[in-house]
Parts: structure tokens; sequence; C-alpha cells
């Protein structure tokens, strides 16, 4: 894999074509296996790799390092997926009479062969919240439910839910502080619940 110089990312975020094609052409495979073993479908994954590109040219001028654009292309890749699963299941759900068969579950950051060790850790570190916090998080930012419903299946109340997501939060970014990467990782995680 050629590597991305410096003066390459900085003309990125200039909007440079021929830096965007060094960009593509160095993560466009990578984003695409990554895609394909999600779902599982290639041309799926085609459109998905394809769309994240036209997502990161959209925003060149929010990017200029390695692991901010590294960062927002295996995310919004990953949340693309995840959406056509979710997708894909309601299309079952709603022309056969099969019993309902859940989406795969997928890990909040799939293993890849790219950091995958930072990627892990940042798992580590949901795992180390107290109990209460670390099942309010997973609820909200991965299984994307709302504090509401979160708080009917807990039995507690909406503003008991959104203390314990808050601290939750909190407490992962002031372990990262010292981590910058992770910190734009987990940044990029929590970004997409809401917009």
């Amino acid at each position: 894999m050629k590597q991305l110089t410096d003066e390459t990312l900085i003309e990125f975020s200039q909007g440079s074509p021929q830096a965007f094609q060094a960009i593509f052409d160095s993560f466009r495979m990578r984003i695409f296996y990554f895609v394909k073993k999600l779902i599982d479908d290639v041309p799926t994954a085609e459109e998905i790799t394809s769309d994240t590109f036209v997502k990161l040219h959209r925003l060149h001028d929010k990017f200029n390092t390695y692991n901010n654009i590294q960062a927002f292309l295996f995310i919004t890749a990953r949340n693309a997926s995840l959406d056509y699963l979710k997708y894909r299941q309601r299309q079952r759900e709603h022309f056969t009479d099969l019993h309902e068969e859940d989406v795969p579950e997928i890990p909040m950051f799939a293993e890849t062969d790219v950091h995958a060790d930072v990627l892990r850790h940042i798992y580590e570190e949901i795992e180390r919240l107290p109990e209460r916090s670390r099942n309010i998080f997973k609820l909200y930012y991965i299984e994307d439910l709302s504090l509401n419903e979160i708080a009917d299946r807990l039995g507690i109340s909406r503003q008991t839910v959104a203390n314990q997501k808050h601290t939750a939060l909190k407490t992962l970014k002031m372990k990262l502080l010292d981590r910058p990467g992770l910190l734009l990782l987990l940044l990029f995680l929590v970004g997409v619940k809401k917009y």
C-alpha cells in the first residue's frame, strides 16, 4: 500500500482531485472488503464503498490527517452496513412468513487489518465502565434505542438514563484524553447517533 504523505493529505483538505484519487486508491479495497465481510453482498458493498468516499469528498475540508480520514471512512462504512442489514431484515419480515431472524451481531468496531489494536482498546474501555453505565451506553449508541426506550426496558426514569449516558461518555473521554486517535474514533462513534 502506497503511503500517503502529509502534503497529499493537506492537498486533499484543499480540494485537490489528485489527492482525493490517492486517498481513494489507498483505502478503496480495504473499505470494500470491510463492508463485504459485514454484509456478504458484493454489489451493495461496492455501492456502500462508493457512497462512503462521496461523503468523504464532500467533507474534504474537515480532514487533513491520516487518522481522521481513516476513522471517518471505516465508521461511515460500518454504519451504512448496519443500516443495510436493518433494511434487509425489514424486507425479510415484510415479504416472508418465516420466523423472525435477528440481524447478525456485529462488534461495535469490527476487526480489520487496520489498527485493530486501537479499535479493540476503545471497546475494552467501554467494557470497563460500571455495569449500568456500560449497558446504557451500548443500548443508546450501539443498539440505537432512544432514552425513553431504554428507560422502559430497564425500568428506570428517562432522566436517570440521560445522566448515566452522560457519565459514561464523560468517563470514556477522560480515559482517552492522552490518546487523541482513540478519542477521535470514540467521537465519531457517538457523533453519528443524532444529527
